[in-house]
């Protein structure tokens, strides 16, 4: 091989590196965006988790409060 075959090779492989980079950033940027979701989703989950365990709570003393007072 001669130096400007080393030349394009390096060349070339210059090119799959950025190329490379920028999938990787892509993708970084992509993940980013859907840990955000995740996490929205994760705190949307325990809110409704807390309200589903006060509904839990507070529902059969109203229903029991009710049937008290109707005769």
């Amino acid at each position: 091989m001669d130096n400007k075959d080393i030349y394009q090779v390096l060349v070339k492989h210059d090119e799959r590196l950025k190329n490379i980079y920028s999938s990787l950033g892509r993708i970084e940027k992509h993940l980013d965006k859907l840990n955000g979701r995740v996490a929205s989703n994760e705190k949307d989950i325990a809110k409704l988790q807390v309200w589903g365990g006060i509904a839990l709570v507070t529902f059969p003393v109203i229903v029991n409060t009710i049937m008290r007072l109707i005769p």
